[in-house]
């Protein structure tokens, strides 16, 4: 049926059975023979023969359309089927958080896109639950993650890198730019992830083992750092986040760090996953292993 249709679209480009068949690299009864196969398919004529040139009828000129759409879209699945194997062309689809998406994906996709400049890329964001379930039903090629699977069956991860965490005042704050023990911070309203976070995990885990039963309720629950910083300039709380979300608002002045002593406040790891199934387009396959050597360089840039 494809030749059938090329062999139509080729008629009537041309203008002639006969130079249709030479473009074609067949015989003037080949193309004449698919023409009728296709009418006998279709119970139409395609043609009016009743004159001298070759001439669409309305049944044929529907056909042709739909000749062309077939014939492209073929082209189309070609053209994709052959960037699945070419690692340097090809769409790479990313899930991500969208603090990493913010403050370190751009530079290292940028980097990346400069010595593979037929790489396209497409990132959709959410939580890590989420993005990791968009992993599992192969909406994206790789996650890009803060809390990583507990179940490693099926997928494989790296950690990219590693962000110190810091706690952050308004610059006004009564502790900013203070020592201070994670029990004084304690006692002030923080703004916090939301009780599914990682983070949020995290920083309850520290407050207990510092011995904090009961720490001022959170001021504000969010899911983003980006709002988490706004809501601390603004005055609402403090916060324990990971450097690279404070680190300009701190360097202009906006925010101040809170020094605290006697306990280490950890880092925040973020965490390449990706299948371990061998049917991953070859571009995506390519960055994934770019990604996961050069995070481990990354991962001691700490503040």
């Amino acid at each position: 049926m494809f030749e059938a249709l090329r062999a139509l679209v080729t008629v009537v480009s041309l203008g002639s059975v006969s130079e249709a068949a030479r473009a074609l690299h067949v015989t003037q009864p080949t193309v004449t023979r698919q023409i009728q196969q296709l009418e006998r398919h279709f119970g139409q004529a395609l043609f009016d023969r009743s004159g001298k040139r070759l001439a669409l009828t309305p049944a044929g000129e529907r056909v042709h359309a739909y000749a062309l759409e077939v014939l492209r879209k073929q082209e189309e699945l070609a053209e994709s089927l052959l960037e699945m194997s070419n690692p340097e062309a090809g769409l790479v689809r990313m899930g991500a958080g969208l603090s990493p998406t913010l403050y370190r994906l751009p530079a290292m996709v940028a980097r990346y896109a400069s010595m593979h400049p037929r790489v396209r890329f497409q990132v959709v964001t959410g939580s890590s639950k989420v993005t990791l379930e968009r992993l599992a039903s192969r909406v994206v090629d790789l996650a890009i993650v803060t809390t990583p699977p507990e179940d490693e069956a099926g997928v494989e991860q790296v950690a990219l890198w590693r962000d110190e965490l810091v706690a952050v005042a308004p610059s006004y704050h009564a502790l900013a730019g203070k020592r201070a023990t994670i029990v004084e911070l304690a006692q002030y309203p923080l703004v916090v992830m939301h009780g599914e976070s990682g983070l949020r995990r995290q920083i309850d885990d520290l407050l207990h083992r510092a011995g904090v039963e009961r720490p001022a309720p959170p001021v504000m629950e969010t899911d983003s750092l980006e709002a988490m910083n706004r809501f601390v300039q603004a005055g609402l709380g403090l916060a324990v986040v990971p450097w690279p979300a404070v680190a300009d608002d701190v360097t202009q002045g906006r925010l101040k760090l809170v020094h605290i002593v006697g306990c280490d406040l950890g880092q925040r790891t973020v965490t390449l996953v990706w299948r371990k199934e061998s049917h991953i387009p070859a571009a995506a396959r390519a960055f994934i292993e770019w990604l996961a050597s050069v995070g481990a360089a990354s991962s001691s840039e700490l503040r």
